[in-house]
This record gives C-alpha cells, structure tokens and sequence, in this order.
C-alpha cells in the first residue's frame, strides 16, 4: 500500500491547475492512502531532524534550502515504519539514516 502524508498532499496542490477534487479523485482512482494525522512523535523527529539539518547548514553554507514540510515527510514514513520514495535521497538519508529510501 502506497501512504502519502498530509504535507505531500498541501505541496501537491500547488502545481498549477491542480484543485483539491483532482487530487482526491486521484487517489481515489490510485488507491494511495492519505495519512492525515501528524502525531506527537512525528513532530518531535522531524524537528530533531530539522535542527540537526540547520546545524549542518550554517557549517556548509551551500546547497539548497529545505523547509520543514520536508522533515515531516520524512519523519512521517520513518515514525510509520515506511520506506520513502524520493528523487532525494541525500537529504533523508542524512536526516533520518535508518529510513528505508526507494529512489526514483
């Protein structure tokens, strides 16, 4: 079963012409799974995460950006036992080392 968080919902609707009946009919029709709870210990890993991410950051100085929907993300499927399907597994890898990651 494929289960996508409710902050990769939120991104996807900001892909132009996207509306939120398209999005429900497509997983509707796809059969993917949203999670739409957020608990507790996912807050707490993805802002563990984060702030380790900003540690790094400042000693770097380069490389892109990343806001905290990515950090929820992440600690979403790694709280939920879940691997991640990403086209970035640099940043989860780094974030949440023992996150089962499939890359696209």
């Amino acid at each position: 079963m494929l289960v996508v968080s409710a902050p990769v919902f939120a991104e996807l609707m900001t892909a132009p012409g996207r509306t939120e009946s398209f999005l429900d009919s497509f997983f509707r029709a796809t059969g993917i799974r949203i999670d739409w709870t957020l608990d507790e210990e996912i807050w707490r890993a993805a802002g563990r995460a984060f702030q380790q991410y900003a540690g790094r950051r400042k000693k770097q100085a380069s490389g892109p950006r990343r806001i905290l929907a990515d950090f929820l993300i992440g600690a979403h499927a790694f709280v939920g036992g879940h691997r991640l399907l990403t086209l970035d597994d640099h940043l989860y890898r780094a974030a949440f080392p023992a996150l089962g990651l499939v890359r696209l």
